[in-house]
């Protein structure tokens, strides 16, 4: 038996004589090719006395070493290229019994048909009048088809070239076999919009990619899921969500926290878990008590609100970082640490939007007045787009000295007061101002300032770590390495 083993991308076929072969695009070939520019039914192998033949079908092409073919006989181990010399690669090997040779053995391995055989003279050929060519008995041209007396075609089930077929290049060639119009059209669009090669593509699987998608498709299934709400906080809450984590890779981007492995991850869900509940169960209710006096401007219950809700966010910073030292005797970076408060931060934005948002799209819904529907609207988007991100401000900076604190324990305290009251501060400054002004310009005041700490961290964090090393006032019993001369900060200490 001589099989024919044809490789394509990394697999492997095996066929028998007898078999017809197809290749091409179609799903009905007996090897499928997905590119688009091989041709839909590209090529067919089949078996005869000479051994196995490969034909070219289509009207893409098939190189060997470069050169266009239109048929081959595979006596060995042979490669092809489909459609272009850079094309899908086809690796044919004939499987022949030990001590079989294929008929024509003398002839060139692989050789198209109608190549010139060498010039030694090998049995079966010799010079003719004409010059090199097949002696009488030899090649030619035969009843049944092209080839050697009993060859190709002599026999039933036996094969050869189209009638008149010559060597490529000479008079008389075959013309290309063409595919119709419908199937060019084919050919044209998967080459142009090629959806089966997309899908495939291992790009899908990058974060950036899969973001767009779903930014593209969320709020068409906010309308499709949400439309039928009969609560003002639903779209307040959604797209809350969907705006928390664009500000949380802005978050990660302007820190530069290091690697976030496993372990941040918990933590960081451990956060969330805690900022949701305490807010739940304490802020709110001691912000309940105070509201009045802050709407009636009373600068201490507004300074008060400031400290509660910035306790809520700093203190699961801290408990963590204690936990992880006193438990597991690790100390994450200070950036690391920063990174995480903005987390927090905007957990607190997301839940408290629920309750501002809903008062805003009630103001639109009751506005008597353009300029009252036009305050609502814009008041809706403040909240969704920035309340998140100003209280993640604010709990990134007490985060950067609560990391801080947890590294160099000797001003432990004193750092953690520091931190958590200068964001308290701008918080109940804002609020209180709010009320007071009844204008919006203190409040752009005050969050410019914590822009202004907050970006200032980013950039510094490392140098200020560095000098709290080198001064006693901090370094004393320092639980910090005694790393004095590092560019940068390490994602872990």
């Amino acid at each position: 038996m001589n099989e024919l083993q044809v490789t394509f991308d990394g697999r492997s076929y095996t066929f028998q004589p007898g078999q017809t072969v197809y290749i091409g695009r179609l799903s009905d070939n007996s090897i499928v090719v997905g590119d688009p520019t091989v041709s839909r039914r590209h090529a067919q192998l089949t078996w005869g006395p000479a051994g196995w033949l490969f034909e070219n079908l289509g009207q893409a092409r098939t190189f060997h070493n470069g050169q266009d073919i239109r048929q081959v006989i595979v006596r060995k181990p042979t490669e092809l290229s489909l459609a272009s010399p850079q094309g899908p690669v086809l690796h044919l090997e004939p499987l022949e019994p030990a001590g079989s040779q294929a008929t024509f053995q003398a002839g060139p391995q692989a050789a198209p048909f109608g190549t010139p055989p060498p010039s030694a003279p090998q049995p079966g050929f010799g010079p003719s009048p004409e010059g090199y060519g097949p002696p009488a008995g030899g090649y030619g041209p035969t009843p049944g088809g092209y080839g050697p007396p009993g060859g190709y075609g002599s026999a039933p089930g036996d094969y050869g070239p189209p009638p008149g077929w010559v060597a490529p290049g000479g008079a008389g060639s075959r013309a290309p076999h063409h595919e119709g119009v419908g199937d060019e059209l084919v050919t044209a669009f998967e080459i142009l919009i090629p959806v089966k090669t997309w899908l495939k593509d291992s790009g899908w699987h990058q974060g950036l990619r899969l973001l767009v998608i779903a930014y593209a498709l969320l709020p068409l299934l906010f309308l499709a899921l949400l439309s039928s709400s009969s609560s003002l906080s639903v779209p307040g809450f959604a797209y809350s969500l969907y705006v928390a984590p664009l500000w949380a890779i802005a978050f990660w981007l302007l820190v530069r926290p290091g690697r976030i492995a496993a372990l941040e991850i918990y933590v960081g869900i451990a956060i969330v878990v805690w900022v949701t509940i305490w807010l739940y169960v304490v802020t709110v209710n001691i912000n309940d008590q105070l509201v009045n006096a802050v709407r009636n401007g009373n600068f201490l219950a507004a300074l008060a609100v400031g400290y509660n809700e910035e306790i809520t966010k700093a203190l699961p910073i801290l408990l963590a970082a204690l936990v992880l030292l006193k438990f597991r005797a690790t100390k994450l970076g200070v950036r690391m640490w920063m990174f995480l408060g903005t987390i927090s931060g905007l957990t607190f934005g997301i839940l408290e939007e629920r309750l501002y948002t809903e008062m805003a799209i009630a103001q639109v819904a009751n506005a008597s007045a353009v300029s009252q529907a036009d305050t609502g609207v814009l008041d809706f988007a403040f909240r969704v787009f920035v309340d998140g991100f100003e209280h993640a401000v604010w709990a990134g900076v007490s985060a950067f000295f609560i990391g801080i604190a947890i590294n160099y324990p000797r001003r432990r305290w004193q750092l953690i007061l520091l931190g958590v009251s200068m964001v308290a501060v701008l918080h109940g400054l804002n609020d209180w101002s709010v009320s007071e002004f009844n204008s919006y310009w203190p409040g752009i005041l005050i969050q410019a300032i914590s822009l202004l700490l907050f970006i200032g961290y980013t950039m510094s964090a490392s140098s200020i770590e560095r000098q709290i090393r080198r001064t006693p006032l901090f370094r004393g019993d320092s639980m910090a390495m005694d790393v004095l001369s590092e560019p940068r900060d390490p994602g872990r200490s």
